[in-house]
């Protein structure tokens, strides 16, 4: 076993958001091996260094991907096997100088970087607040030369998790020469949650890419990148994005890319998920074959991240904080609670995305209300972060306008903040951490 070649990369975002500007930077270094007989192997570090005004975190990951091309008559025949931390895939297929077909299958609890070669880099939770959860996935793809320089692209996979509806991406594109383009649709459940394009140029010295994502929820995500080659082995890009989302407008933010990348020692043949014909490395059919596979693994990706959830939360909000998602809330129970006389309550929860949502109230009596366990009451994958609940109708027995005794001790016991609807239509926050109850503001009452 030998080294054939070592491949460093380094790309740095920096982002602005509501929240400020950010830099994260995500050092990477591929080696590949040369084993006999055909096959190779890639080995992947990759590490996250983000920071935010004083804030710095730095972790790292690894994918391992073993490859196989054998000659064989009349084509080639390929395999590929493909580990991260929380994803696996396997592929295969057969090319000829005409024909490149390709199937693929994986599982996982998310979805990390070495699945999507159609879009990379993509945050699978921009769309909304999908939970993590098992699935596994399968399709293939096919690339046909037409002759005259004109190939045609295709590629269909299917998205499976336990309790979700079955999620689908098909593609379809044309190359003419050093241009290529194509469109995908993206279904849950046989009907359409989003759409998209890309559109490329792929020059000897120059490149530029063109990449848009739409949900029907109103969510984009656009992307333009320009590349040059500035050594036979070392190319430079950047890329700019905008990415906006109506349902979460924290979420929207614009970044700016760039991307070093500069290989050491004999060009690698086709390994991990990628395009290496666009650095001129591997052979033709091993650079159609990569394509193939790209393009099928990241049509799967876009399906699950645009409707990573379930029909229920697509048009769902999205909420930055735990006090926003409250006032939401208890906006639209408060005055449910004042007619009826009766409390109502819930838990404000927060989703792997960073967001915040609330639990549909439970209805409870003139003085009370059951709102649950906070660790078997939210959605799976998420944290309870606070509860609510709000004092029915005016009733001069009791003091509905502030925290009751039993409220206050119920929140100390369980370590998380609550938050009161009162009569009169004030929202209160009971604190904790300092035991302290502040007044938020006016809510309907």
């Amino acid at each position: 076993m030998r080294i054939r070649s070592l491949k460093l990369t380094l790309l740095t975002f920096l982002a602005a958001a509501n929240v400020g500007w950010a830099q994260i930077e995500y050092p990477e270094v591929a080696s590949t091996f040369d084993l006999g007989r055909g096959f190779s192997a890639t080995v992947e570090h990759e590490y996250h260094n983000s920071r935010h005004g004083a804030f710095s975190q730095f972790n790292g990951s690894e994918v391992t991907t073993f490859s196989m091309h054998r000659e064989l008559r009349p084509g080639t025949f390929h395999y590929g096997n493909t580990f991260a931390q929380s994803e696996s895939h396997q592929h295969f297929g057969f090319s000829t100088d005409r024909f490149t077909g390709a199937y693929f299958q994986g599982s996982g609890v998310s979805f990390s970087k070495t699945g999507s070669g159609l879009y990379t880099d993509l945050n699978h939770y921009f769309f909304h607040g999908g939970n993590r959860a098992p699935f596994q996935f399968k399709g293939g793809g096919l690339n046909l030369d037409v002759g005259s320089g004109v190939s045609v692209q295709m590629a269909a996979t299917k998205v499976k998790s336990p309790g979700l509806e079955d999620r689908d991406g098909r593609y379809a594109g044309v190359s003419v020469g050093k241009w290529s383009g194509g469109f995908f649709g993206l279904e849950r459940g046989g009907e359409g949650v989003g759409r998209g394009f890309n559109f490329t140029f792929r020059g000897v010295a120059t490149g530029i890419e063109y990449q848009e994502v739409l949900s029907n929820t109103g969510a984009h995500l656009r992307r333009l990148g320009f590349s040059w080659r500035t050594h036979p082995s070392s190319r430079f890009s950047v890329e700019l994005e905008d990415a906006r989302n109506p349902l979460y407008a924290d979420a929207d933010e614009r970044r700016v890319m760039f991307r070093i990348q500069r290989t050491f020692g004999r060009s690698r043949s086709f390994g991990a998920v990628e395009q290496d014909g666009e650095d001129g490395e591997g052979t033709g059919k091993q650079t159609k074959y990569g394509t193939v596979v790209a393009i099928g693994l990241g049509v799967g990706v876009l399906a699950a991240a645009v409707s990573s959830g379930d029909s229920g939360d697509d048009g769902a909000a999205r909420f930055a904080t735990p006090d926003e998602a409250a006032f939401d809330v208890m906006n639209k129970i408060n005055p449910v609670s004042v007619r009826q006389n009766r409390e109502h309550g819930g838990w404000i929860y927060k989703k792997p995305d960073g967001s915040y949502d609330s639990t549909n109230p439970v209805a409870g009596g003139e003085a009370s209300v059951n709102i649950g366990n906070p660790a078997t009451s939210v959605p799976a994958g998420t944290a309870a972060s606070a509860s609510y609940h709000t004092h029915a109708g005016p009733d001069p027995r009791y003091d509905n306008e502030n925290f009751s005794p039993q409220d206050v001790l119920s929140d100390i016991l369980i370590g998380l903040n609550g938050y009161l609807g009162t009569p009169a239509g004030f929202l209160k926050k009971h604190i904790v951490a300092t035991n302290q109850i502040t007044v938020l503001g006016r809510i309907a009452n």
